[in-house]
């Protein structure tokens, strides 16, 4: 009888699971699209462009890289999520990557904390240039997981909808907006690129939250 009790119910408890990876995917969208907006809002005139927290004040760097590496950890779960949802059927190519992406985003949640604690230290020092080169890995892992397992996510046709659409459109965004806008530096791009690669994790979140375990 208990035998039974307990596999009856283990679906139950996975299918449970999915739903926090979801919420945490999605939430992390809402999170990515509030630093985004509020970058330009925050914008302090007074700190010189050569200082790497520019165009923020070292206080404000502070706040919102952790806020970000929150983010990049709740990204994390959500692509945990889609690991254990596995939309892609048995395509070993995609969970690999999958977990590629899942890496990235820890290293990215590490380089905002980085980030934020060499705020006040010029954009050429030594400490910036590792954390730059940082950040340009741990994108290029998280394009690299986005694409091919998103692609192979939407060949493979087991979700529907838009949310079967965002992990290969978080991968895109990553790499043709949030790269080049990182690298250039420039506010506007910046905003942009983050606010719309954030707003690739809100339906993925729903779809999972859908999702049963595969």
């Amino acid at each position: 009888m208990t035998e039974h009790t307990t596999t009856a119910t283990r679906p139950t408890m996975e299918d449970s699971r999915l739903r926090t990876y979801g919420a945490a995917c999605a939430a992390s969208g809402v999170l990515g699209v509030i630093a985004g907006l509020l970058t330009p809002v925050l914008y302090d005139s007074a700190v010189p462009s050569n200082q790497w927290s520019y165009p923020l004040s070292t206080t404000t760097q502070w706040v919102l890289s952790l806020g970000l590496a929150i983010m990049h950890v709740l990204s994390a779960m959500g692509f945990l999520g889609v690991l254990r949802a596995r939309p892609y059927g048995e395509h070993r190519a995609a969970a690999a990557t999958l977990r590629i992406a899942v890496a990235g985003f820890a290293i990215l949640s590490i380089a905002e904390l980085l980030s934020g604690a060499i705020g006040a230290q010029d954009v050429d020092s030594v400490s910036a240039t590792w954390v730059g080169t940082l950040f340009g890995v741990a994108s290029l892992m998280t394009a690299l997981g986005g694409l091919v397992a998103g692609t192979v996510i939407v060949r493979t046709n087991r979700w529907t909808g838009t949310g079967a659409w965002m992990v290969l459109a978080s991968g895109v965004v990553m790499l043709v907006l949030v790269t080049p806008a990182n690298v250039t530096g420039n506010l506007a791009f910046r905003t942009v690129a983050l606010t719309l690669w954030s707003l690739t994790f809100v339906p993925l979140g729903r779809t999972l939250t859908r999702s049963r375990v595969g």
